[in-house]
């Protein structure tokens, strides 16, 4: 790596259009196609409602990197406002793999609680969006959803059920420090490759490595539902 700096725009002139960080762009669409096919797969190889919930999860993460990518190529042209689309997307996508979590606990005065908190939280974060208007919010609220919910429930169901399966969700969502850390210190190589660049690329391995934990679980939530048996036939 070449430093830390503060995000310098590249532009490049297509068809009488001035476009910006086309590589930003690249690397945003490349994100949104692997988080599709990753929703894809686990919204139709799997029924429960873990898994599709959890399929949301990528399927509004590639909106909202479709949506991002976008909005840094016609920054000049639309502004700001595609970039609060994209964020809010961000946020919905880590509210649904919430949701998928709480899945995996029995009905519960503490889960009531959880829910709600969750959706609280997701009404404080959409407000912050639109107030603060910059891409800190969204790191906050990826933080606070994936480590301190999605992370703790999935390690609770560890210590309870003792299967590794579980464990792998955690261990997956640790791996995106790396990223994150290169994209908040403004870790690049150069103007082209900055620090969107290198932290895009980064995530492509890390979202792989989360949709093979949560397809695990997902598999593993299969095995362990009752299947429900007919009633049987009253005696004419």
């Amino acid at each position: 790596m070449n430093g830390f700096k503060l995000i310098e725009h590249t532009y490049i002139e297509f068809l009488g259009f001035e476009l910006a960080d086309p590589l930003t762009f690249i690397t945003d669409i490349l994100m949104a196609a692997f988080c599709a096919y990753f929703g894809h797969r686990l919204f139709h190889d799997y029924k429960s409602k873990y898994a599709k919930l959890a399929s949301y999860f990528f399927l509004f993460l590639a909106l909202s990197a479709f949506l991002g990518g976008t909005s840094h190529l016609l920054d000049l042209y639309f502004g700001k406002n595609p970039h609060l689309l994209a964020w809010t997307m961000q946020g919905i996508s880590i509210l649904f793999i919430q949701i998928a979590s709480l899945k995996l606990l029995l009905p519960s005065k503490t889960k009531m609680f959880l829910q709600g908190v969750i959706f609280a939280f997701f009404g404080i974060f959409i407000a912050q969006v639109l107030t603060v208007q910059h891409f800190d919010v969204v790191k906050v609220n990826s933080i606070v959803g994936l480590i301190g919910f999605v992370s703790l429930i999935h390690l609770y169901k560890f210590f309870q059920e003792r299967d590794t399966a579980y464990l792998r969700i955690p261990l997956a969502i640790a791996l995106f420090a790396m990223p994150a850390m290169i994209h908040s210190f403004g870790i690049f190589y150069n103007k082209w490759i900055d620090q969107n660049v290198i932290s895009h690329l980064l995530l492509l391995p890390c979202y792989y490595l989360l949709y093979s934990a949560l397809k695990q679980v997902a598999i593993l939530r299969k095995k362990t539902q009752p299947i429900p048996r007919p009633l049987p036939l009253e005696e004419k």
